[in-house]
């Protein structure tokens, strides 16, 4: 039906804006129909960008294909919600006909639009072609003008120029393709293409596929455009000089996302590895999906035969090293059961104590003892000066600490810090009162790090007077409870915890279950006991919080009942200063009067 509409009706030239009989220009070509709103440019444009080097390469092979778009007019809901989260800059507010003209002239050449006065027809095509959620969606209609799939997106990141005409029979046959494939999988058949057994070494000589067989070679996503990636190449690069240096039979195949052949090579200079031609885009985008890569880095890991053994290793690489090596399932357990074991065996001595060092330092670089700790309630501080919520947070930690210290509370913090270099370390830690780990021990920072899993800074570990762990909770804690969350005992915050909950019911009890706040207009926010089944963030004053909150289900807007309150307490005094009874049979709640 949309298709057969399409059909019947006239098109513009998206740059020249001259008409164009859709009969005429559509007939005996697939369409790729791109339905999205000229309002929100930026992510149009980008989302059309990445349609061309499937488009050019259709178009190089002789495929007929024809390139539509459809405008989808304003949405007030969702451009509120988008200036509500400080994303006003994505929005074009000129008026409707001039941003699209606007937009359509930056299009392509041969992209054709329907007019944006024909709103019947983009209206009915809206209507049977949107699929889901989302503000962007792509349709393929065949040459008959029959829809062939209404998830064009997916259908073509997936598959690209391979997945053409995009019917449901020619994604099965790929699909059946892409099983053998697995089935049967090989380094040969992962690696080598009709017009390719080698790949490149940094310095672009070959080396043939055929010369890794027998090795456990991993797969390499990553592209220099990708600030984690250039983080993690060198963590890589410590492992495979490892493993070289011990005799290993490993290999390293990088497989770019770059966006050109000169940043290609450059990154590629960075790495002692192989590398797959960045020319064979093919083998690339072939690797990617069988694989399903949605992220990079990642790092797939073949075995000796050529079979997949473990499918995205970043993670083990940085916290294992060369001790996960070889990832295979056995190597996994045997690491998970001696994480077990130094878990159950966990003292301060076995954390904190290294061959060379048995001591933290003072801000003048006194040595105290780390067997001076035992007994005590010890939180390792993971912060940086760099980082703004560990500014944020220092301070209040500064306060609590000292709150417990002069009640002689057995409390102490060791500063463990991920500062850039010790002049920053030295500044940061000046503002602090407690020990800190020597900054030149970044050995110890690291193991630290990967031993409780610090993948967000501030972290505030609590290690009992056992040097067993209580909580990584403690940043969240300290701002909920502060020096009353001592001593952070899994006994004493659920008591901590019962008391606030039973407090904040009778508070809630008290407080209108709807009203609107000046910082949220555009919807009520109701009162509800748990919006995400844990902690919230308040929109207002951007601290956490637990319990009840003032919540828009709508814009996922929160405000603490704390935060509201000194609203509804105006409101609610400037109801009295109006005076007037109020009608027999009504209850009025913050902003809303309602019959009982």
């Amino acid at each position: 039906m949309a298709g057969k509409l399409l059909h019947s009706v006239n098109l513009i030239d998206a740059r020249s804006g001259e008409s164009i009989k859709a009969a005429d220009a559509l007939r005996n070509k697939v369409t790729l129909l791109a339905i999205a709103p000229h309002w929100l440019p930026m992510p149009l444009r980008q989302t059309m960008a990445s349609l061309v080097e499937v488009v050019d390469e259709l178009q190089q092979q002789g495929k007929e294909i024809a390139l539509v778009y459809v405008a989808v007019d304003r949405d007030e809901d969702m451009i509120a919600k988008l200036k509500a989260r400080g994303n006003d800059r994505v929005l074009d507010d000129r008026p409707s006909q001039e941003c699209f003209d606007d937009l359509r002239k930056q299009m392509s050449q041969g992209w054709m639009a329907v007019p944006l006065e024909d709103s019947a027809t983009r209206e009915s095509l809206l209507k049977d072609l949107r699929s889901g959620a989302g503000i962007f969606h792509l349709a393929v209609i065949g040459e008959d003008g029959e829809v062939l799939t209404q998830d064009g997106l997916d259908v073509i990141y997936k598959w690209g120029a391979e997945g053409f005409p995009f019917s449901d029979e020619r994604i099965q046959a790929l699909e059946k393709e892409a099983e053998e494939r697995k089935a049967n999988q090989s380094l040969k058949s992962l690696l080598v293409s009709p017009d390719r057994d080698f790949v490149i070494a940094n310095d672009g000589s070959k080396v043939k596929v055929e010369s890794l067989e027998g090795k456990i070679v991993a797969l390499y996503f990553s592209g220099h455009w990708c600030g984690p990636c250039r983080s993690f190449t060198p963590v890589l690069a410590r492992l495979y000089k490892q493993l070289k240096d011990k005799g290993e039979e490993f290999e390293v195949v990088f497989v770019s996302a770059d966006n050109d052949e000169d940043a290609f090579e450059e990154y590629h200079k960075e790495m002692p590895w192989l590398a797959i031609p960045f020319s064979d885009s093919k083998t690339r985008k072939q690797l990617d999906r069988i694989f399903d890569i949605g992220g990079i880095p990642s790092l797939v890991v073949l075995g000796k035969d050529g079979k997949t053994v473990h499918t995205d290793a970043v993670q083990l690489v940085s916290k294992h090293g060369v001790d996960a090596y070889p990832f295979t399932p056995e190597k996994l357990d045997e690491i998970k059961a001696e994480q077990e074991k130094r878990r159950a065996q966990q003292t301060l001595d076995s954390l904190l104590v290294s061959n060379s060092r048995d001591f933290v330092v003072t801000h003048d670089g006194k040595e105290v003892k780390i067997s001076e700790l035992k007994g005590k309630t010890v939180g390792l501080y993971f912060s940086a000066h760099w980082c703004p919520p560990c500014r944020g947070f220092t301070p209040e930690l500064v306060q609590v600490y000292n709150e417990l210290k002069q009640k002689n509370a057995e409390f102490e913090i060791i500063f463990v810090s991920s500062d850039r270099d010790e002049e920053a370390f030295k500044s940061y830690f000046a503002s602090m009162p407690w020990l800190a780990l020597p900054f030149s021990d970044r050995e110890s920072k690291s193991e630290l790090s990967s031993y409780f899993e610090v993948e967000g800074i501030p972290t505030l570990v609590i290690l009992g007077p056992d040097g067993k762990t209580l909580t990584a909770a403690g940043r969240r804690l300290v701002g909920a409870y502060k020096a009353a969350a001592f001593p952070f005992t899994g006994s004493h915050i659920e008591a901590l915890t019962s008391k606030e909950m039973e407090e904040a019911n009778a508070v809630a009890a008290q407080l209108p279950k709807e009203i609107t706040h000046s910082s949220h207009p555009e919807h009520p926010l109701a009162l509800v006991v748990s919006a995400y089944k844990g902690p919230y963030g308040c929109d207002v004053c951007d601290q956490d919080g637990t319990g009840w909150v003032y919540h828009c289900a709508e814009c996922s807007f929160d405000i603490h009942p704390k935060c509201a309150k000194p609203e509804i307490e105006k409101k609610k005094a400037e109801e009295q200063e109006g005076g007037g009874a109020k009608k027999e049979g009504w209850v009025c709640e913050g902003d809303v009067c309602k019959k009982n």
